[in-house]
Order: structure tokens, then C-alpha cells, then sequence
């Protein structure tokens, strides 16, 4: 399935899309006023170079996972799956989030066991470029490419 921009805000600030070098752009639905994406944190297989592969963590079958493009003022829901052989979470590095959804595990939510999913919503308030990562076993999953 092809990716689709995302839309500009009535009256939000001008809009570049993003270009994602060397990545891809996750896929979005618009449900009922909220923006739609889903990640799955999964083990990879990635060819660092010709006959060089190895085996990673991350995102949507790929390390680093996919850019998640949304603007300032947009509802998202992003359903975070877990494929992983341990717990995980997701880390919305640098964005004002309410504590449920900042994805510190333990703390301000619960762990995403292997085989479950956790929804994760809120709002975008700033605009900016954020990366995310996970709060849970950082040492290994984000050694592993996540």
C-alpha cells in the first residue's frame, strides 16, 4: 500500500512533507477525526552490506522503523503491537504528552507484553521533527536498532 501526506491543518503553519532517506513513511487512515497508524516492534533482518546482514530489533519490518508524519493539531492513535520475545514500549522522545501516553514502562503505563497491543492517543501540540524509541529494556532494544 502506497502512503499518503498528511493533511495540512485549516489553519496550521506551512507544510513540507518530510522526505525519508533510506526509510519509508508509515501508512495512515483517518477514523473518526483521528489519525491511524500502526507499529510493530519485531525482529529484522537488515543487509548492512552486500552479503552483510543482521539480525535487529525494530519497527514495521525494518531499523530504524518508518517516519510517522503528522502535523500540529492532529489526533493520532498509533496501535503499537508487539512482536518481540520480552516486554516493550514506545517513547515519544521531546513531546508534551499526558504521563499515560509517554510510554515510560512501568511508570507511566504498563509494559506491552509479547503478543499484545497498547493504543497510544493524544494530540499533537508542537510541531517539530521527534524520534521514538522504547522505555523498556533500553540498554538491549535500543542496541538491537530500535
Amino acid at each position: 500500500a502506497g502512503t499518503q501526506p498528511p493533511l495540512v491543518p485549516p489553519n496550521g503553519r506551512p507544510y513540507t512533507p518530510v522526505a525519508t532517506l533510506n526509510g519509508w513513511t508509515l501508512p495512515w487512515r483517518m477514523k473518526n477525526g483521528w489519525k491511524e497508524f500502526h507499529l510493530i516492534a519485531e525482529p529484522v533482518v537488515r543487509e548492512m552490506a552486500p552479503g552483510m546482514k543482521a539480525n535487529l530489533w525494530g519497527y514495521n519490518g525494518q531499523s530504524p522503523g518508518p517516519t510517522i508524519e503528522a502535523v500540529e493539531g492532529d489526533k493520532v492513535r498509533i496501535f503499537v503491537t508487539n512482536k518481540l520475545p520480552e516486554h516493550t514500549t514506545i517513547h515519544w522522545h521531546g513531546m508534551p504528552l499526558q504521563c499515560g501516553m509517554d510510554g515510560v514502562g512501568g511508570l507511566t503505563q504498563p509494559q506491552i507484553p509479547p503478543g499484545k497491543t497498547f493504543v497510544y492517543e493524544f494530540a499533537l501540540e508542537r510541531h517539530g521533527t521527534f524520534m521514538y524509541h522504547p522505555h523498556a529494556d533500553e540498554m538491549v532494544q535500543m542496541a538491537m536498532g530500535m
